[in-house]
């Protein structure tokens, strides 16, 4: 590979000071905050966050085991831990497979509740 170096203009000044507009404000801001009630709405669900977080390991754990097939094989692993009788094992596999598909778990939770 082939590197190619490129020294600044006048040797002094940086070229892209020259580029910049500089009738453009250079402090970043978000142009569309959102309003109480908004966040309020994207709250995350009250749950403790020790919880949260180890819910999230544990996706991510299995994310890093299986690749893209892992919401599928969550999604498996709650179906045969349904039928073994194990509820909490599913319920387990559920939320995992929730995490990395929502789609995906809503119709196994369908597919376990008919």
């Amino acid at each position: 590979m082939t590197i190619r170096f490129a020294a600044a203009w006048g040797g002094t000044t940086p070229v892209l000071s020259r580029s910049l507009c500089l009738g453009a404000p250079l402090g970043a801001s978000n142009d569309n905050p959102l309003s109480a009630r908004r966040l309020a709405l994207h709250a995350v669900p009250s749950a403790p966050e020790a919880e949260l977080d180890a819910g999230l390991a544990a996706a991510l754990m299995h994310f890093a085991r299986h690749g893209l097939s892992a919401a599928t094989q969550a999604r498996d692993e709650a179906l045969a831990a349904h039928a073994s009788g194990d509820v909490e094992a599913s319920v387990h596999w559920l939320d995992i497979c929730r995490r990395l598909d929502r789609r995906m778990a809503r119709a196994a939770e369908r597919r376990l509740g008919a």
